[in-house]
């Protein structure tokens, strides 16, 4: 972004009323997303200072979907393409049956970990997205 529409920004930004939706503001502008306060907050905590502030989490917590492909190539690891378009590559070499139709759900775990589970099985691996 130039430096004229920084500034811009900047200006709107100082018409907000709220304290906390003008920091937001501000940070967007100078495309700050995160702040080292927010270190040792609790999800709870986090979440409604996101959401004082005006923001919206970027993803949300879970993905349900049908699948509609799976390839296993020689290494074992699937790859799985959902009906929404996604397309999720497994982390972990476990056995995972896996089968078109299948309805699954992906979500978020520790430390950024995303884990798909099939809803007909106590069963869930780790996997990340592709496309």
């Amino acid at each position: 972004m130039a430096a004229d529409e920084v500034l811009q920004q900047m200006r709107v930004c100082g018409n907000e009323m709220n304290d906390a939706k003008r920091l937001a503001c501000y940070d967007a502008a100078i495309g700050r997303t995160e702040t080292s306060d927010d270190v040792g907050l609790t999800g709870k905590l986090l979440r409604s200072k996101r959401q004082e502030a005006g923001l919206t989490d970027a993803a949300p917590k879970s993905v349900h979907a049908k699948v509609v492909a799976v390839t296993r190539p020689p290494a074992g690891k699937f790859t799985v393409t959902l009906d929404n378009g996604q397309v999720w590559s497994q982390q972990e070499s476990i056995d995972f049956p896996l089968e078109v139709g299948d309805e699954v759900t992906i979500r978020s775990g520790l430390l950024g970990a995303l884990w798909l589970g099939a809803g007909h099985r106590n069963q869930e691996t780790r996997v990340a997205r592709t496309r």
